[in-house]
């Protein structure tokens, strides 16, 4: 009876919740009003809830229960008492690679017409070099957490956390959940940040050392923090649409020991930026975007996602490039990014600056997280001629 009553309540919460917020602070208000659930109904209830979204747009037709279980079975590791209670069948299987998963659950009743492709249903808007069949596949597994290690910090952050996989020069990776704050001072020691993000640092890197740095659209700094451990002595300006985000990257700035930068509001679809922004040698343009590349960390913005919203956000990231092209200094350099799949926030993106703004694309790439159980990215950088 405790299993169905479970299962039930999870298919309430499916009924109540309509995307309105992130998930996981939906459930964790949703939790806070239901004081009466323990800590293992509260994880079993979120695993039951995230799995039902982890199989996107595959199998619709099934019931919430059904797609519940299915979930759970594809994101579990280890055998659990409500699988072998519903599906001894799934309990017995859990520790299975994934693609020996998805072929069990193809043999199943309720797994029939399950079609991986049909988890993310959008094949023909992705950018050309991604994996369709393998982006899919990320779904049906819970990401993994990524650290990276601050200069000067590498050698006590690894051995307090030696259980972690190290992936040079500077990144930890460790199971999702994992509680770091329980033995490292983010911010202080180490970033929170998916490796691919992390890897935007090879387009930041250049020679000789920029000298003033502008982040466009700077959000919680993450990319603020990285930049300035590459190049300690630079002058740092950070802007974004609210006062309240660049009130939140004081705090952290603060954590993270940078003292000296600049700051400012500025609504760059509309407006262009201060001419103090015009000095900048090095800009980075992390812009508004779909997120489709962190789903995986976010499957209910998979189920509730309006393909318009693709074309809307190209535009916006159009208007933005359009007011900081004409503000690049000569020879200034600018990485353009998104965590998108979609061409036309990225492929398209790249010959829309290209064709409008005299700059010469010096390097692109999807950067591709799924086969490592961390997001995919997209980024350019261009230069602008000494002219």
């Amino acid at each position: 009876m405790r299993f169905e009553n479970q299962l039930r309540h999870a298919v309430r919460i499916l009924d109540t919740y309509q995307g309105e917020m992130p998930l996981h602070a939906w459930l964790k208000d949703y939790f806070r009003l239901n004081r009466q659930m323990g800590s293992r109904d509260r994880k079993l209830l979120s695993a039951l809830v995230y799995g039902y979204y982890r199989l996107g747009h595959a199998v619709r037709e099934l019931s919430a229960e059904e797609r519940c279980l299915a979930g759970l079975f594809f994101t579990s590791d280890q055998p659990n008492e409500l699988l072998a209670y519903f599906n001894a069948e799934y309990n017995t299987r859990v520790g299975l690679p994934l693609a020996d998963k998805v072929a069990f659950f193809q043999t199943q009743a309720s797994g029939a017409g399950f079609r991986v492709t049909d988890v993310f249903p959008w094949k023909d808007q992705l950018s050309a070099d991604i994996d369709h069949t393998a982006f899919c596949l990320s779904f049906l597994r819970q990401p993994d957490l990524f650290l990276r290690i601050r200069p000067g910090h590498e050698d006590p952050v690894r051995k307090k956390l030696d259980q972690a996989v190290f992936i040079p020069p500077f990144t930890l990776r460790l199971p999702n959940g994992t509680r770091v704050e329980d033995v490292l001072t983010p911010d202080r020691e180490v970033v929170v940040q998916d490796y691919s993000s992390q890897r935007i640092a090879e387009f930041l890197r250049l020679s000789p050392a920029p000298q003033f740095f502008w982040d466009a659209c700077a959000a919680s700094g993450g990319k603020s923090i990285l930049t300035y451990d590459l190049y300690p002595n630079l002058d740092i300006t950070v802007s974004d649409i609210r006062q309240t985000i660049l009130v939140n990257l004081r705090r952290r700035f603060a954590v993270a020991g940078i003292k000296k930068y600049h700051a400012f509001v500025v609504d760059l679809v509309r407006d262009y930026p201060p001419d103090a922004a015009a000095n900048a040698d090095l800009v980075i343009a992390d812009v508004p975007c779909t997120g489709s590349g962190t789903w995986a960390r976010t499957p209910e913005d998979l189920w509730f996602f309006d393909p318009a919203k693709i074309g809307q956000y190209a535009d916006r990231q159009q208007r933005i490039v359009a007011h900081i092209a004409p503000r690049l200094a000569p020879g200034a350099c600018l990485v353009y990014s998104t965590c998108s799949v979609f061409k036309k926030e990225n492929e398209d993106m790249d010959a829309f600056i290209r064709d409008n703004f005299g700059l010469r694309k010096d390097r692109m790439e999807n950067i591709k997280g799924y086969d490592l159980r961390g997001d995919t990215l997209f980024a350019a950088r261009y230069v602008r001629d000494q002219r």
